[in-house]
Protein backbone atom coordinates (compact mmCIF):
# COMPACT_ATOMS: atom_id res chain seq x y z
CA UNK A 1 0.00 0.00 0.00
CA UNK A 2 2.87 2.35 0.83
CA UNK A 3 5.70 2.81 -1.63
CA UNK A 4 9.39 3.11 -0.82
CA UNK A 5 9.03 6.88 -1.18
CA UNK A 6 6.30 6.91 1.46
CA UNK A 7 8.46 5.01 3.93
CA UNK A 8 11.29 7.45 3.29
CA UNK A 9 8.95 10.33 4.15
CA UNK A 10 7.89 8.61 7.38
CA UNK A 11 11.50 7.82 8.24
CA UNK A 12 12.50 11.43 7.64
CA UNK A 13 9.66 12.59 9.88
CA UNK A 14 10.86 10.51 12.83
CA UNK A 15 14.47 11.55 12.29
CA UNK A 16 13.43 15.20 12.18
CA UNK A 17 11.20 14.80 15.24
CA UNK A 18 13.99 13.48 17.43
CA UNK A 19 16.55 15.98 16.11
CA UNK A 20 14.43 18.95 17.20
CA UNK A 21 15.10 18.09 20.84
CA UNK A 22 18.86 18.30 20.27
CA UNK A 23 18.51 21.61 18.40
CA UNK A 24 16.82 23.20 21.43
CA UNK A 25 18.61 21.44 24.26
CA UNK A 26 20.96 24.41 24.85
CA UNK A 27 17.99 26.60 25.82
CA UNK A 28 17.26 24.38 28.83
CA UNK A 29 19.29 25.80 31.70
CA UNK A 30 17.14 24.58 34.56
CA UNK A 31 13.67 23.53 35.65
CA UNK A 32 12.00 26.80 34.63
CA UNK A 33 13.23 26.40 31.05
CA UNK A 34 12.52 22.66 30.91
CA UNK A 35 8.95 22.92 32.23
CA UNK A 36 7.86 26.43 31.19
CA UNK A 37 10.15 27.52 28.35
CA UNK A 38 11.69 30.14 30.61
CA UNK A 39 8.35 32.01 30.29
CA UNK A 40 9.80 33.74 27.21
CA UNK A 41 7.72 32.32 24.35
CA UNK A 42 6.26 34.55 21.69
CA UNK A 43 2.54 34.49 21.00
CA UNK A 44 2.83 32.87 17.55
CA UNK A 45 4.88 29.97 18.91
CA UNK A 46 2.65 29.45 21.94
CA UNK A 47 -0.55 29.74 19.86
CA UNK A 48 0.60 27.15 17.33
CA UNK A 49 1.45 24.73 20.13
CA UNK A 50 -1.90 25.38 21.81
CA UNK A 51 -3.74 24.53 18.59
CA UNK A 52 -1.87 21.43 17.50
CA UNK A 53 -1.65 19.89 20.98
CA UNK A 54 -5.42 20.26 21.34
CA UNK A 55 -6.25 17.57 18.77
CA UNK A 56 -5.03 14.12 17.82
CA UNK A 57 -5.46 11.55 15.07
CA UNK A 58 -9.12 11.44 16.20
CA UNK A 59 -9.68 14.48 13.97
CA UNK A 60 -8.90 12.23 10.98
CA UNK A 61 -10.78 9.17 12.26
CA UNK A 62 -13.57 9.72 14.80
CA UNK A 63 -14.39 13.21 13.58
CA UNK A 64 -14.17 12.02 9.96
CA UNK A 65 -16.74 9.31 10.70
CA UNK A 66 -19.17 11.99 11.92
CA UNK A 67 -18.65 14.01 8.73
CA UNK A 68 -19.08 10.90 6.59
CA UNK A 69 -22.25 9.79 8.39
CA UNK A 70 -23.93 13.08 9.34
CA UNK A 71 -22.51 15.82 7.12
CA UNK A 72 -22.30 19.39 8.41
CA UNK A 73 -23.26 18.29 11.91
CA UNK A 74 -19.50 17.65 12.01
CA UNK A 75 -18.86 21.38 12.49
CA UNK A 76 -20.84 21.54 15.74
CA UNK A 77 -18.10 19.44 17.37
CA UNK A 78 -15.62 22.27 16.93
CA UNK A 79 -18.01 24.99 18.08
CA UNK A 80 -17.18 23.88 21.62
CA UNK A 81 -13.48 24.62 21.00
CA UNK A 82 -14.29 27.97 19.40
CA UNK A 83 -16.52 29.09 22.28
CA UNK A 84 -13.98 27.91 24.85
CA UNK A 85 -11.15 29.84 23.21
CA UNK A 86 -13.31 32.97 22.86
CA UNK A 87 -13.79 32.95 26.62
CA UNK A 88 -10.01 32.48 27.02
CA UNK A 89 -9.38 35.45 24.76
CA UNK A 90 -11.78 37.70 26.63
CA UNK A 91 -10.63 36.99 30.18
CA UNK A 92 -8.72 33.87 31.21
CA UNK A 93 -5.57 33.74 29.04
CA UNK A 94 -3.81 36.91 30.28
CA UNK A 95 -4.75 36.20 33.89
CA UNK A 96 -3.28 32.71 33.79
CA UNK A 97 0.05 34.24 32.70
CA UNK A 98 -0.18 36.80 35.51
CA UNK A 99 -0.12 33.97 38.04
CA UNK A 100 3.61 33.65 37.25
CA UNK A 101 3.79 29.87 37.47
CA UNK A 102 6.16 27.05 36.50
CA UNK A 103 3.45 24.37 36.35
CA UNK A 104 -0.33 24.51 36.50
CA UNK A 105 -0.28 22.76 39.87
CA UNK A 106 1.58 25.76 41.29
CA UNK A 107 -1.71 27.61 40.80
CA UNK A 108 -3.55 24.86 42.69
CA UNK A 109 -1.14 25.23 45.61
CA UNK A 110 -1.43 29.01 45.55
CA UNK A 111 -5.23 28.89 45.39
CA UNK A 112 -6.11 25.86 47.55
CA UNK A 113 -3.00 24.97 49.57
CA UNK A 114 -0.43 22.17 49.61
CA UNK A 115 -2.82 19.38 50.53
CA UNK A 116 -4.92 20.04 47.42
CA UNK A 117 -1.72 20.33 45.37
CA UNK A 118 -0.93 16.68 46.11
CA UNK A 119 -4.56 15.57 45.71
CA UNK A 120 -4.94 17.13 42.26
CA UNK A 121 -1.41 16.24 41.14
CA UNK A 122 -1.96 12.50 41.49
CA UNK A 123 -5.49 12.58 40.10
CA UNK A 124 -4.23 14.37 36.98
CA UNK A 125 -1.10 12.27 36.54
CA UNK A 126 -2.98 8.96 36.74
CA UNK A 127 -5.75 9.98 34.34
CA UNK A 128 -3.20 11.41 31.90
CA UNK A 129 -1.38 8.06 31.77
CA UNK A 130 -4.55 6.44 30.48
CA UNK A 131 -5.18 9.33 28.09
CA UNK A 132 -1.72 9.02 26.56
CA UNK A 133 -2.10 5.27 26.21
CA UNK A 134 -5.45 5.62 24.44
CA UNK A 135 -4.01 8.24 22.07
CA UNK A 136 -1.24 5.80 21.14
CA UNK A 137 -3.72 2.96 20.67
CA UNK A 138 -5.93 5.10 18.43
CA UNK A 139 -2.93 6.06 16.33
CA UNK A 140 -1.74 2.46 16.10
CA UNK A 141 -5.16 1.24 14.95
CA UNK A 142 -5.37 3.60 12.00
CA UNK A 143 -1.69 3.31 10.96
CA UNK A 144 -1.64 -0.50 11.17
CA UNK A 145 -4.87 -0.66 9.16
CA UNK A 146 -3.38 1.17 6.19
CA UNK A 147 0.22 -0.09 6.44
CA UNK A 148 1.91 -3.42 7.20
CA UNK A 149 3.30 -1.92 10.43
CA UNK A 150 1.95 -3.67 13.54
CA UNK A 151 0.20 -1.81 16.33
CA UNK A 152 2.91 -2.65 18.86
CA UNK A 153 5.59 -1.35 16.47
CA UNK A 154 3.69 1.90 15.98
CA UNK A 155 3.30 2.32 19.74
CA UNK A 156 6.95 1.54 20.48
CA UNK A 157 8.34 3.71 17.69
CA UNK A 158 6.08 6.66 18.50
CA UNK A 159 6.71 6.36 22.21
CA UNK A 160 10.50 6.31 21.85
CA UNK A 161 10.50 9.28 19.45
CA UNK A 162 8.32 11.31 21.78
CA UNK A 163 10.44 10.47 24.82
CA UNK A 164 13.65 11.49 23.03
CA UNK A 165 12.15 14.83 22.00
CA UNK A 166 10.58 15.58 25.39
CA UNK A 167 13.60 14.42 27.41
CA UNK A 168 16.28 16.23 25.42
CA UNK A 169 14.40 19.33 24.26
CA UNK A 170 12.07 19.98 27.18
CA UNK A 171 9.33 22.56 26.71
CA UNK A 172 11.35 24.47 24.11
CA UNK A 173 11.85 21.43 21.89
CA UNK A 174 8.25 20.30 22.30
CA UNK A 175 6.77 23.68 21.44
CA UNK A 176 9.07 24.20 18.45
CA UNK A 177 8.18 20.75 17.16
CA UNK A 178 4.49 21.56 17.62
CA UNK A 179 4.92 24.60 15.37
CA UNK A 180 6.59 22.62 12.59
CA UNK A 181 4.03 19.80 12.92
CA UNK A 182 1.19 22.31 12.60
CA UNK A 183 2.66 23.61 9.35
CA UNK A 184 2.97 20.00 8.12
CA UNK A 185 -0.63 19.20 9.13
CA UNK A 186 -2.03 22.27 7.41
CA UNK A 187 -0.10 21.67 4.20
CA UNK A 188 -1.20 18.01 4.04
CA UNK A 189 -4.83 18.79 4.89
CA UNK A 190 -5.01 21.46 2.18
CA UNK A 191 -3.33 19.14 -0.34
CA UNK A 192 -5.77 16.30 0.32
CA UNK A 193 -8.74 18.67 0.06
CA UNK A 194 -7.53 20.10 -3.26
CA UNK A 195 -7.12 16.62 -4.73
CA UNK A 196 -10.55 15.56 -3.42
CA UNK A 197 -12.29 18.53 -5.03
CA UNK A 198 -10.34 18.03 -8.25
CA UNK A 199 -11.36 14.36 -8.39
CA UNK A 200 -15.09 14.98 -7.79
CA UNK A 201 -15.27 17.79 -10.32
CA UNK A 202 -14.90 20.94 -8.22
CA UNK A 203 -16.69 22.65 -5.36
CA UNK A 204 -20.03 22.86 -7.18
CA UNK A 205 -20.03 19.16 -8.02
CA UNK A 206 -19.03 18.28 -4.44
CA UNK A 207 -21.93 20.26 -3.01
CA UNK A 208 -24.45 18.83 -5.48
CA UNK A 209 -23.43 15.23 -4.71
CA UNK A 210 -23.62 15.59 -0.93
CA UNK A 211 -26.69 13.70 0.42
CA UNK A 212 -29.63 15.91 1.36
CA UNK A 213 -29.70 14.73 4.98
CA UNK A 214 -26.06 15.82 5.36
CA UNK A 215 -27.21 19.44 5.35
CA UNK A 216 -28.97 19.09 8.71
CA UNK A 217 -26.70 20.52 11.38
CA UNK A 218 -28.93 20.04 14.44
CA UNK A 219 -30.65 16.67 14.70
CA UNK A 220 -33.88 16.08 16.69
CA UNK A 221 -33.57 14.86 20.25
CA UNK A 222 -32.87 11.14 20.48
CA UNK A 223 -32.48 10.49 16.76
CA UNK A 224 -28.69 10.12 16.93
CA UNK A 225 -26.03 10.37 19.59
CA UNK A 226 -24.99 13.84 18.41
CA UNK A 227 -28.39 15.52 18.71
CA UNK A 228 -28.93 19.17 19.62
CA UNK A 229 -28.84 18.42 23.36
CA UNK A 230 -25.43 16.79 22.98
CA UNK A 231 -24.15 19.93 21.23
CA UNK A 232 -25.53 22.21 23.93
CA UNK A 233 -24.02 20.10 26.68
CA UNK A 234 -20.67 20.04 24.90
CA UNK A 235 -20.65 23.85 24.77
CA UNK A 236 -20.80 23.92 28.56
CA UNK A 237 -17.88 21.53 28.79
CA UNK A 238 -15.85 23.46 26.21
CA UNK A 239 -15.91 26.61 28.33
CA UNK A 240 -14.91 24.77 31.50
CA UNK A 241 -12.26 22.57 29.92
CA UNK A 242 -10.46 25.27 27.92
CA UNK A 243 -10.30 27.60 30.92
CA UNK A 244 -9.57 25.37 33.89
CA UNK A 245 -6.30 25.73 35.74
CA UNK A 246 -4.92 22.48 34.27
CA UNK A 247 -5.55 23.35 30.61
CA UNK A 248 -5.41 27.14 30.73
CA UNK A 249 -2.54 27.75 33.12
CA UNK A 250 -0.67 24.87 31.51
CA UNK A 251 -0.80 26.69 28.16
CA UNK A 252 -0.33 30.34 28.97
CA UNK A 253 2.37 30.23 31.68
CA UNK A 254 4.98 29.97 28.89
CA UNK A 255 4.10 33.33 27.29
CA UNK A 256 6.44 36.33 27.55
CA UNK A 257 3.71 38.34 29.26
CA UNK A 258 -0.06 38.55 29.57
CA UNK A 259 -0.37 40.40 26.24
CA UNK A 260 1.40 37.59 24.41
CA UNK A 261 -0.80 35.08 26.24
CA UNK A 262 -3.95 36.83 24.98
CA UNK A 263 -2.64 37.19 21.42
CA UNK A 264 -1.71 33.49 21.32
CA UNK A 265 -5.39 32.53 21.61
CA UNK A 266 -6.08 33.92 18.13
CA UNK A 267 -4.20 31.04 16.48
CA UNK A 268 -6.27 28.13 17.90
CA UNK A 269 -9.42 30.24 17.62
CA UNK A 270 -8.93 30.93 13.91
CA UNK A 271 -7.55 27.42 13.40
CA UNK A 272 -10.74 25.82 14.67
CA UNK A 273 -12.81 28.04 12.40
CA UNK A 274 -10.85 27.17 9.25
CA UNK A 275 -9.18 23.74 9.66
CA UNK A 276 -12.39 21.67 10.07
CA UNK A 277 -13.29 22.53 6.47
CA UNK A 278 -10.17 20.68 5.30
CA UNK A 279 -11.00 17.66 7.46
CA UNK A 280 -14.63 17.68 6.31
CA UNK A 281 -14.25 17.69 2.52
CA UNK A 282 -12.18 14.47 2.13
CA UNK A 283 -14.30 12.58 4.69
CA UNK A 284 -17.55 13.41 2.86
CA UNK A 285 -15.80 12.98 -0.48
CA UNK A 286 -15.34 9.31 0.47
CA UNK A 287 -19.05 8.82 -0.32
CA UNK A 288 -18.17 9.51 -3.95
CA UNK A 289 -14.56 8.38 -4.24
CA UNK A 290 -14.82 5.16 -2.17
CA UNK A 291 -18.46 4.04 -2.57
CA UNK A 292 -17.67 0.58 -1.15
CA UNK A 293 -16.01 2.00 1.97
CA UNK A 294 -18.09 0.01 4.47
CA UNK A 295 -17.10 -3.31 2.90
CA UNK A 296 -13.55 -2.35 2.04
CA UNK A 297 -12.73 -1.32 5.62
CA UNK A 298 -14.89 -3.80 7.45
CA UNK A 299 -11.94 -4.62 9.73
CA UNK A 300 -12.67 -1.32 11.50
CA UNK A 301 -15.22 -1.52 14.31
CA UNK A 302 -16.68 1.59 12.66
CA UNK A 303 -15.64 1.61 8.96
CA UNK A 304 -16.73 5.25 8.62
CA UNK A 305 -13.66 6.15 10.71
CA UNK A 306 -11.55 5.14 7.71
CA UNK A 307 -13.27 7.64 5.38
CA UNK A 308 -10.52 10.28 5.46
CA UNK A 309 -7.70 7.77 5.25
CA UNK A 310 -9.45 5.86 2.44
CA UNK A 311 -9.55 9.00 0.30
CA UNK A 312 -5.85 9.59 1.00
CA UNK A 313 -5.04 6.05 -0.14
CA UNK A 314 -7.09 6.46 -3.32
CA UNK A 315 -5.82 9.90 -4.34
CA UNK A 316 -2.45 10.71 -2.87
CA UNK A 317 0.61 10.19 -5.04
CA UNK A 318 3.66 8.22 -3.95
CA UNK A 319 5.52 10.11 -1.25
CA UNK A 320 2.53 12.26 -0.37
CA UNK A 321 0.77 9.32 1.30
CA UNK A 322 3.80 8.86 3.53
CA UNK A 323 3.69 12.57 4.32
CA UNK A 324 0.04 12.19 5.30
CA UNK A 325 0.83 9.23 7.57
CA UNK A 326 3.51 11.45 9.15
CA UNK A 327 0.83 14.08 9.68
CA UNK A 328 -1.29 11.46 11.48
CA UNK A 329 1.66 10.76 13.75
CA UNK A 330 2.15 14.49 14.25
CA UNK A 331 -1.49 15.03 15.25
CA UNK A 332 -1.26 12.53 18.10
CA UNK A 333 2.35 12.98 19.11
CA UNK A 334 1.97 16.73 19.52
CA UNK A 335 -0.60 16.00 22.23
CA UNK A 336 1.54 13.32 23.84
CA UNK A 337 4.83 15.21 24.03
CA UNK A 338 3.05 18.13 25.68
CA UNK A 339 1.35 15.73 28.10
CA UNK A 340 4.67 14.08 28.97
CA UNK A 341 6.29 17.40 29.81
CA UNK A 342 3.32 18.55 31.87
CA UNK A 343 3.27 15.27 33.80
CA UNK A 344 7.00 15.50 34.45
CA UNK A 345 6.49 19.04 35.75
CA UNK A 346 3.80 17.88 38.16
CA UNK A 347 5.89 14.98 39.45
CA UNK A 348 9.02 17.08 39.93
CA UNK A 349 7.84 20.58 40.84
CA UNK A 350 4.74 19.56 42.77
CA UNK A 351 5.86 16.30 44.38
CA UNK A 352 9.60 15.64 44.28
CA UNK A 353 10.72 19.19 45.11
CA UNK A 354 8.27 20.13 47.91
CA UNK A 355 8.28 16.68 49.57
CA UNK A 356 11.88 15.50 49.14
CA UNK A 357 14.13 18.27 47.79
CA UNK A 358 12.83 21.76 48.70
CA UNK A 359 16.32 23.22 48.16
CA UNK A 360 17.01 21.50 44.85
CA UNK A 361 18.92 23.53 42.26
CA UNK A 362 17.47 24.40 38.85
CA UNK A 363 19.74 21.89 37.14
CA UNK A 364 18.74 19.13 39.57
CA UNK A 365 15.08 19.85 38.80
CA UNK A 366 15.82 19.63 35.07
CA UNK A 367 17.55 16.27 35.46
CA UNK A 368 14.70 15.01 37.63
CA UNK A 369 12.30 16.23 34.95
CA UNK A 370 14.13 14.20 32.31
CA UNK A 371 13.90 11.07 34.46
CA UNK A 372 10.20 11.71 35.12
CA UNK A 373 9.63 12.17 31.38
CA UNK A 374 11.12 8.77 30.57
CA UNK A 375 9.19 7.09 33.38
CA UNK A 376 5.88 8.68 32.34
CA UNK A 377 6.46 7.82 28.69
CA UNK A 378 7.29 4.23 29.58
CA UNK A 379 4.09 3.89 31.60
CA UNK A 380 2.00 5.23 28.70
CA UNK A 381 3.68 2.94 26.19
CA UNK A 382 3.29 -0.04 28.53
CA UNK A 383 -0.41 0.64 29.05
CA UNK A 384 -0.93 1.05 25.29
CA UNK A 385 0.77 -2.28 24.55
CA UNK A 386 -1.36 -3.89 27.26
CA UNK A 387 -4.50 -2.55 25.61
CA UNK A 388 -3.68 -3.96 22.16
CA UNK A 389 -2.31 -7.26 23.45
CA UNK A 390 -5.52 -8.75 24.81
CA UNK A 391 -7.99 -8.53 27.64
CA UNK A 392 -7.78 -4.81 27.21
CA UNK A 393 -11.11 -3.45 26.06
CA UNK A 394 -11.90 -3.06 29.73
CA UNK A 395 -8.91 -0.74 30.06
CA UNK A 396 -10.23 1.40 27.23
CA UNK A 397 -13.67 1.51 28.83
CA UNK A 398 -12.05 2.24 32.17
CA UNK A 399 -10.40 5.31 30.69
CA UNK A 400 -13.70 6.62 29.34
CA UNK A 401 -15.36 6.19 32.71
CA UNK A 402 -12.31 7.51 34.53
CA UNK A 403 -12.68 10.71 32.54
CA UNK A 404 -16.38 10.96 33.36
CA UNK A 405 -15.99 10.13 37.04
CA UNK A 406 -12.84 12.13 37.79
CA UNK A 407 -11.81 14.48 34.98
CA UNK A 408 -15.15 16.28 34.81
CA UNK A 409 -15.43 17.22 38.53
CA UNK A 410 -11.68 17.96 38.68
CA UNK A 411 -11.99 20.37 35.74
CA UNK A 412 -15.06 22.05 37.25
CA UNK A 413 -13.26 22.79 40.52
CA UNK A 414 -10.18 24.14 38.77
CA UNK A 415 -12.39 26.40 36.65
CA UNK A 416 -14.59 27.66 39.46
CA UNK A 417 -11.55 28.28 41.67
CA UNK A 418 -10.52 31.14 39.40
CA UNK A 419 -13.93 32.82 39.44
CA UNK A 420 -14.97 32.16 43.05
CA UNK A 421 -11.93 32.90 45.17
CA UNK A 422 -13.15 33.15 48.78
CA UNK A 423 -13.77 29.50 49.61
CA UNK A 424 -12.30 27.23 52.30
CA UNK A 425 -9.32 25.04 51.45
CA UNK A 426 -11.52 21.95 51.60
CA UNK A 427 -13.85 23.33 48.90
CA UNK A 428 -11.71 21.83 46.12
CA UNK A 429 -11.29 18.21 47.17
CA UNK A 430 -14.79 18.01 48.65
CA UNK A 431 -16.31 19.39 45.42
CA UNK A 432 -14.41 16.76 43.43
CA UNK A 433 -15.82 14.04 45.70
CA UNK A 434 -19.29 15.54 45.30
CA UNK A 435 -18.88 15.49 41.51
CA UNK A 436 -17.71 11.88 41.59
CA UNK A 437 -20.74 11.00 43.72
CA UNK A 438 -23.04 12.74 41.24
CA UNK A 439 -21.57 10.73 38.38
CA UNK A 440 -21.85 7.50 40.37
CA UNK A 441 -25.51 8.31 40.94
CA UNK A 442 -26.02 9.04 37.25
CA UNK A 443 -24.08 6.03 35.93
CA UNK A 444 -24.63 3.37 38.60
CA UNK A 445 -27.73 4.20 40.64
CA UNK A 446 -30.16 5.59 38.06
CA UNK A 447 -30.07 2.36 35.94
CA UNK A 448 -31.24 0.25 38.92
CA UNK A 449 -34.81 -1.12 38.72
CA UNK A 450 -36.10 0.82 41.72
CA UNK A 451 -34.89 4.09 40.16
CA UNK A 452 -36.70 3.25 36.95
CA UNK A 453 -39.90 2.75 38.95
CA UNK A 454 -39.29 6.09 40.65
CA UNK A 455 -38.18 8.20 37.67
CA UNK A 456 -40.23 6.86 34.76
CA UNK A 457 -43.56 8.26 36.09
CA UNK A 458 -41.87 11.63 36.61
CA UNK A 459 -39.94 12.06 33.35
CA UNK A 460 -41.49 9.36 31.15
CA UNK A 461 -40.08 6.10 29.80
CA UNK A 462 -38.61 7.77 26.71
CA UNK A 463 -36.61 10.34 28.67
CA UNK A 464 -35.50 7.72 31.19
CA UNK A 465 -34.16 5.53 28.37
CA UNK A 466 -32.55 8.57 26.75
CA UNK A 467 -30.81 9.29 30.04
CA UNK A 468 -29.37 5.77 30.04
CA UNK A 469 -28.12 5.84 26.45
CA UNK A 470 -26.62 9.35 26.58
CA UNK A 471 -24.74 9.29 29.86
CA UNK A 472 -21.85 11.43 28.70
CA UNK A 473 -24.26 14.16 27.58
CA UNK A 474 -25.80 14.19 31.04
CA UNK A 475 -22.37 14.35 32.65
CA UNK A 476 -22.17 17.85 31.17
CA UNK A 477 -25.81 18.65 31.92
CA UNK A 478 -25.92 17.35 35.50
CA UNK A 479 -22.50 16.64 37.00
CA UNK A 480 -20.86 19.83 35.74
CA UNK A 481 -23.60 22.29 36.84
CA UNK A 482 -24.26 20.45 40.14
CA UNK A 483 -20.56 20.44 41.04
CA UNK A 484 -20.32 24.13 40.12
CA UNK A 485 -23.21 24.99 42.41
CA UNK A 486 -21.74 22.90 45.23
CA UNK A 487 -18.39 24.68 44.89
CA UNK A 488 -20.08 28.10 44.84
CA UNK A 489 -22.04 27.32 48.00
CA UNK A 490 -18.82 26.53 49.90
CA UNK A 491 -17.97 30.23 49.82
CA UNK A 492 -20.51 30.77 52.57
CA UNK A 493 -18.32 28.66 54.87
CA UNK A 494 -15.27 30.86 54.33
CA UNK A 495 -14.41 33.16 57.27
CA UNK A 496 -11.29 35.15 57.99
CA UNK A 497 -11.91 35.50 61.74
CA UNK A 498 -10.72 33.10 64.46
CA UNK A 499 -7.83 32.02 62.35
CA UNK A 500 -5.31 29.31 63.21
CA UNK A 501 -1.75 29.52 61.96
CA UNK A 502 -2.52 27.21 59.03
CA UNK A 503 -5.56 29.28 58.09
CA UNK A 504 -3.51 32.46 58.20
CA UNK A 505 -1.11 30.89 55.71
CA UNK A 506 -4.03 29.83 53.51
CA UNK A 507 -5.54 33.32 53.56
CA UNK A 508 -2.18 34.90 52.75
CA UNK A 509 -1.75 32.54 49.80
CA UNK A 510 -5.27 33.31 48.62
CA UNK A 511 -4.59 37.04 48.81
CA UNK A 512 -1.40 36.51 46.80
CA UNK A 513 -3.36 34.52 44.22
CA UNK A 514 -5.88 37.34 43.79
CA UNK A 515 -3.27 40.11 43.65
CA UNK A 516 -1.30 38.28 40.95
CA UNK A 517 -4.38 37.91 38.76
CA UNK A 518 -4.80 41.68 38.78
CA UNK A 519 -1.15 42.64 38.18
CA UNK A 520 0.10 42.72 34.54
CA UNK A 521 3.46 41.08 33.81
CA UNK A 522 6.44 43.36 33.12
CA UNK A 523 8.63 41.10 31.00
CA UNK A 524 11.81 43.18 31.13
CA UNK A 525 11.91 43.51 34.91
CA UNK A 526 10.45 40.11 35.83
CA UNK A 527 11.96 37.79 33.19
CA UNK A 528 14.25 39.60 30.76
CA UNK A 529 16.73 38.06 28.31
CA UNK A 530 14.36 38.28 25.36
CA UNK A 531 15.20 35.62 22.76
CA UNK A 532 12.52 36.44 20.17
CA UNK A 533 15.07 36.50 17.36
CA UNK A 534 16.48 33.12 18.33
CA UNK A 535 13.00 31.58 18.44
CA UNK A 536 12.12 32.90 14.98
CA UNK A 537 15.48 32.14 13.37
CA UNK A 538 15.70 28.58 14.68
CA UNK A 539 12.10 27.57 14.00
CA UNK A 540 12.17 29.32 10.64
CA UNK A 541 15.25 27.32 9.71
CA UNK A 542 13.60 24.06 10.79
CA UNK A 543 10.55 24.80 8.61
CA UNK A 544 12.75 25.63 5.62
CA UNK A 545 14.76 22.44 6.09
CA UNK A 546 11.58 20.35 6.31
CA UNK A 547 10.04 22.10 3.30
CA UNK A 548 13.25 21.75 1.32
CA UNK A 549 13.43 18.02 1.97
CA UNK A 550 9.77 17.53 1.06
CA UNK A 551 10.33 19.43 -2.22
CA UNK A 552 12.60 16.57 -3.35
CA UNK A 553 9.36 14.58 -3.60
CA UNK A 554 8.61 16.59 -6.76
CA UNK A 555 11.08 14.29 -8.52
CA UNK A 556 9.13 11.15 -7.62
CA UNK A 557 7.53 9.67 -10.78
CA UNK A 558 3.93 10.77 -10.23
CA UNK A 559 1.20 12.34 -12.36
CA UNK A 560 1.52 16.11 -12.78
CA UNK A 561 -1.27 16.77 -10.25
CA UNK A 562 0.54 14.65 -7.68
CA UNK A 563 3.84 16.40 -8.21
CA UNK A 564 2.19 19.81 -7.93
CA UNK A 565 0.51 18.90 -4.63
CA UNK A 566 3.82 17.73 -3.15
CA UNK A 567 5.50 20.88 -4.40
CA UNK A 568 2.69 23.00 -2.95
CA UNK A 569 3.13 21.39 0.48
CA UNK A 570 6.87 21.95 0.32
CA UNK A 571 6.51 25.59 -0.76
CA UNK A 572 3.99 26.28 2.00
CA UNK A 573 6.34 24.94 4.67
CA UNK A 574 9.34 26.70 3.19
CA UNK A 575 7.47 30.02 2.88
CA UNK A 576 6.37 29.94 6.53
CA UNK A 577 9.95 29.18 7.53
CA UNK A 578 11.38 31.94 5.34
CA UNK A 579 8.94 34.46 6.76
CA UNK A 580 9.95 33.54 10.32
CA UNK A 581 13.63 33.59 9.41
CA UNK A 582 13.40 37.11 7.97
CA UNK A 583 11.40 38.23 11.01
CA UNK A 584 14.14 36.79 13.23
CA UNK A 585 16.79 38.67 11.26
CA UNK A 586 14.95 41.97 11.79
CA UNK A 587 14.51 41.20 15.48
CA UNK A 588 18.20 40.34 15.83
CA UNK A 589 19.20 43.68 14.27
CA UNK A 590 16.90 45.51 16.70
CA UNK A 591 18.61 43.68 19.56
CA UNK A 592 21.95 45.04 18.38
CA UNK A 593 23.32 42.03 16.49
CA UNK A 594 23.78 43.30 12.90
CA UNK A 595 24.86 39.95 11.52
CA UNK A 596 21.59 38.26 12.49
CA UNK A 597 23.40 34.96 12.91
CA UNK A 598 22.11 32.10 15.05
Amino acid sequence: MLSLYDYLMIGFYFTFLMSVGFVFRHLNKGGTDFFAGGRRMNWWLLGASSLVSNFSAWSFTGAASIAYSYGILFFTIFITDIVGFIVSLLWFAPRFRRLRLITAMDAVRLRFGRGNEQFFTWLQVITSYFAGAIWLVGLSVIVSAVTPISQVTVIMGSGIAIMVLATVGGKWGITANDFVQLVLLISCAVGVTVLTLYHVGGIGSFISQMPEQHWNMFRPLGTIKYDWLYVGAALIWGIYQKNSIIFGAGKYIMAKDDKHARKSVWIPLIGYIILPVFWFVPAVGALIIVPDLMDKYSQFSNPAEASYIAVCIELLPAGMLGLMVAALFAATMSSMDTGLNINAGFLVKNFYEPIFRPKASEMELQRAGQVATVLSGSVMVGLAILIVSGGTVSLFDSYLYLSAYIQAPLTVCLFMGILVRRTPAWSAWLSVLFGISTTIFLYNIVPLPFMKDLLSPLIGDWMYNYLQTNKFTFTNLLTVPATSIFFFVTRYFYHRSNRSQSKEAYDASLDEFSSRLDKPVDFESEVGDDNTAQQALTIGTLCMVYGGCVSVGFLIPNPVSGRLVILGCALFMFSIGLGLFLYGKRSRRKEGHPSGNL
